[in-house]
């Protein structure tokens, strides 16, 4: 059965949980002192080559994982720079199959961020400088969006970080932000040559959704990125539009909205996508991720990695 948004229970990030059971996420200001709508015609797809894929070894990551899924004490994922902790549990979710379509498949915004600060898919697209953020900056933009718009309700550290964030988004052509509304993860991509916001999301949400449910979504972040960039002297920024993007590939189950917003990240380079793909692509996807953060350069847990490679000798593959 086709997915349909309005029913969507299971596609968003675990609320309260996140800093508990799947990792670990600092508080919005001391994290980021570390460091109606228009739609577009759908575009021209490129065609480029599809990365390489170890079958073996994700194959042999997804059954450790699974060996470990209930084990909150189990990490597998642990980076100092960037601050990441990934623990077996919160990684489940990207192992389960299909036919458990629900709330054990959706995948938490600690994972969804952890993937976008280890993952390096492109540090450009097409020669432009791009930005790609996760759902803790959605938490600082949101904060400094709901802030009253006098100025005394701001500390001095307020000011600074802000114009520090300024200072990053416009040191390149495009900021992606991965956003989290209604339960629902989608891509928002702010072009400043174009001067407008870009949102990429599975095609038949946004058709049943509308421009509605975007604006909301954007409304705070938007309200945030301006009050950064009045400290650099672009207060215009806080007008610009949202441009909905139409013709892009369709969820058809309730539980993929992150990866697809990983996708729009690692894919879109202001104008189209790179590589078309579709939802079977999306599904591969799933445990080619799991493999990816626990194999990623920056993970320091080498004896998982060594683990994970042990058994591989141990399985037969056809």
């Amino acid at each position: 059965m086709a997915f349909h948004p309005t029913n969507a229970r299971t596609c968003g990030r675990v609320s309260a949980a996140d800093g508990d059971g799947d990792g670990e996420r600092p508080s919005k200001k001391a994290r980021h002192r570390n460091t109606t709508s228009l739609i577009r015609p759908a575009s021209r797809r490129v065609q480029a080559p599809a990365p390489v894929v170890d079958r073996r070894r994700e194959a042999a990551t997804i059954a450790y994982i699974n060996a470990h899924a209930e084990r909150k004490d189990k990490l597998l994922v642990s980076s100092e720079q960037p601050h990441v902790r990934l623990r077996a549990d919160a990684m489940r979710s990207l192992t389960v199959p299909l036919s458990q379509d629900g709330p054990e498949r959706k995948i938490s915004a600690v994972v969804l961020d952890a993937s976008i600060q280890l993952i390096q898919y492109h540090v450009s697209k097409n020669g432009r400088r791009v930005l790609l953020l996760g759902v803790e900056e959605q938490d600082w933009l949101q904060y400094l969006g709901s802030l009253p718009r006098t100025a005394e309700h701001l500390t001095e550290q307020d000011v600074a970080d802000m114009a520090a964030t300024a200072g990053r988004y416009l040191e390149n052509d495009m900021v992606f932000f991965l956003v989290n509304h209604k339960e629902h993860f989608f891509t928002a991509a702010l072009d400043f040559g174009k001067g407008e916001y870009q949102v990429l999301d599975s095609g038949n949400y946004a058709r049943y959704n509308g421009a509605r449910f975007y604006e909301e979504a954007m409304s705070e972040i938007r309200r945030g990125v301006g009050r950064c960039m009045k400290e650099a002297g672009r207060a215009h920024v806080a007008g610009w539009k949202l441009r909905l993007e139409a013709g892009l590939p369709e969820q058809t189950d309730e539980s993929s909205c992150g990866l697809f917003a990983l996708k729009w990240m690692q894919l879109w380079d202001g104008e189209e996508l790179a590589r078309s793909f579709s939802m079977g692509d999306v599904h591969a996807f799933r445990t080619k991720l799991a493999e990816e953060l626990v194999f990623s350069e920056m993970n320091r847990m080498q004896e998982v990695k060594e683990e994970i490679e042990s058994k591989m000798t141990q399985m037969r593959f056809k």
